[in-house]
């Protein structure tokens, strides 16, 4: 299909490694802001931001009944994550091993389990 973007099974295609490359070039989480902002609609970054925010809470020890309370996901959404911060490929475990040994802070200032006190809509 002509203009088809090719991201690969894996995220190895080139229009994923160009991407990957665009985002490792960032610099700062304001950087960071101002490329989501023009590369995904607000509902996508909230999207992104929840499964963040479950994976964190499950690596943390929530049950689902926690989890879906705290965020609003359905227990097949918080299933579904479950499935890849345990046998994924590992990058919310890395991601999240990263920011407690840099000390860096984790949305809103708040713990790993809570999810930083984001209020959920």
């Amino acid at each position: 299909m002509a203009g088809a973007v090719d991201v690969g099974d894996d995220l190895r295609g080139p229009d994923a490694q160009a991407l990957i490359e665009a985002i490792l070039c960032l610099r700062d989480a304001e950087e960071c802001r101002r490329l989501l902002i023009d590369l995904c609609t607000i509902g996508e970054v909230a999207d992104l931001a929840l499964r963040w925010k479950v994976a964190r809470m499950l690596a943390a020890g929530a049950t689902y009944e926690e989890v879906a309370s705290a965020t609003g996901a359905s227990t097949a959404t918080i299933s579904r994550i479950r499935r890849f911060v345990e046998h994924g490929a590992g990058g919310y475990r890395l991601v999240a091993s990263r920011l407690a040994e840099s000390g860096a802070p984790r949305g809103g200032g708040g713990d790993a389990a809570t999810g930083g006190g984001r209020s959920t809509p």
